[in-house]
């Protein structure tokens, strides 16, 4: 019988990352995650799966429909981490929730979602992120969104734009129209999908008065650069309180972000309804020019924490690394072939601690060094460094290293550095 043997290639969805590749992502991730510690966000990190139920509390049907879920041995039906929010709102709840607030986490790691691939979103996927919990105002959407733009310019993007909403300006839309299921399912993606066709086969079937129709049609024209202008003009179409109230917590927003020096990279858009199912305020995506999907996006989620313990007011982002690596290399150039990280210099030691130690040094102080470990000594471990990629050959001599540099092969040392004795 022949022996069983496993596949050479890995799932549909899943991919290997090597190299500066892998450098990268980690870069990319290092530097997120340093820029939240520094406005005071404490790192934390949920298991990558739990109970099926736990990850499924308020889920939109299409976040659920992507979950992968399996049987523990028990019989439980576990499921892979689709997102960070709930898992840390399910800690805030069960443990934390007679801690001091508001509590500031922040996170990266891989999430799970079977969805089509596509560029920028396997299905698994790497997310980096913060969620402020136990702070109700303005200023805590504020600090989130000013957070974010910390982080984006932190990876080095430098053209980017915040697009933000406020759920509680359609749902006070949604209350006054009191549609019938199907009716509101036919509005919402008539607005998701900004589509003048759907709106109009809608308010062609669907029976409203004057002033409902006329908000309505106005809904796709609330959006742009002038915050200002679009509130007054949302102010005009608002048909109760909950309408007003939504637009006053933007104004309260906006004068804050004006603190923080960043209300100028933020838009307006009463039309940004995107919901993974369990906001209840603002919402927002980060986009890029040139990428056909956001490489971030949050909001508030002030319902959620209290499924699992007391009840917080909570606001958190997620940024997708994967997509901001994209978008990183369209303003950065384009792609390159995946190399081996190259050292600094590639060290012939000799196996003599004086040599090792100089080279221990040279770590501490940040340089890359890599020691030989092929005995190559001379112009033969200098090809070997050029191939790599480093910069410079060092050879033991027993007083120093004797140094190869340069852009041809030098047969004999260009420079030579001395090590005291200790």
């Amino acid at each position: 019988m022949e022996p069983m043997t496993q596949p050479a290639h890995i799932p549909r969805g899943v991919a290997d990352y090597f190299w500066q590749e892998a450098a990268q992502r980690r870069e990319l991730e290092t530097r997120l995650l340093e820029t939240f510690r520094s406005w005071g966000y404490t790192d934390v990190i949920p298991p990558t799966f739990e109970y099926a139920d736990s990850l499924s509390t308020q889920a939109s049907p299409e976040l659920q429909e992507e979950m992968y879920r399996f049987l523990d041995r028990d019989g439980s039906t576990l499921a892979l981490r689709p997102e960070f929010t709930t898992p840390v709102a399910r800690l805030v709840g069960t443990r934390l929730h007679d801690w001091p607030m508001p509590q500031r986490f922040c996170y990266a790691g891989s999430v799970f979602r079977y969805t089509e691939p596509q560029a920028g979103r396997q299905r698994e996927f790497w997310q980096a992120g913060v969620e402020l919990i136990g702070a109700p105002g303005p200023a805590g959407d504020a600090e989130v969104l000013a957070l974010t733009v910390a982080g984006l310019e932190a990876v080095g993007l430098a053209d980017f734009r915040l697009v933000l909403g406020q759920m509680g300006y359609f749902r006070g839309l949604l209350a006054d129209l009191a549609l019938e299921p199907a009716q509101e399912a036919a509005l919402r993606q008539a607005i998701e999908r900004h589509s003048e066709p759907e709106l109009a086969e809608f308010l062609r079937t669907v029976p409203l008065r004057t002033q409902q129709r006329r908000t309505v049609e106005a809904l796709p024209e609330l959006n742009g650069r002038d915050p200002e202008a679009i509130m007054a003009q949302a102010d005009l179409h608002s048909l109760n309180y909950a309408m007003f109230k939504a637009l006053e917590n933007l104004r309260a927003i906006y004068r804050v972000l004006e603190a923080h020096g960043v209300a100028h990279l933020v838009d307006l858009d009463l039309t940004e309804i995107r919901n993974l199912g369990y906001y209840t305020g603002i919402t927002f995506e980060a986009l890029v020019p040139g990428l056909g999907f956001n490489v971030a996006s949050g909001g508030r989620y002030d319902d959620l924490i209290g499924h699992f313990g007391p009840p917080q007011p909570a606001v958190g982002v997620a940024l997708g690394l994967d997509r901001l690596l994209l978008a990183w290399r369209g303003q950065s150039g384009p792609k390159q072939a995946p190399r081996p990280v190259p050292p600094e210099r590639l060290v012939d030691a000799g196996n003599d601690p004086r040599a090792v130690a100089a080279v221990n040094a040279w770590r501490r102080q940040g340089m890359r060094v890599v020691l030989d470990v092929t005995g190559r000594s001379g112009l033969d471990l200098w090809r070997l460094a050029r191939q790599m990629g480093a910069a410079q050959a060092l050879v033991w001599t027993g007083e120093g290293f004797d140094v190869y540099a340069g852009e041809n092969e030098a047969e004999q040392p260009v420079d030579f550095i001395r090590v005291e004795a200790p």
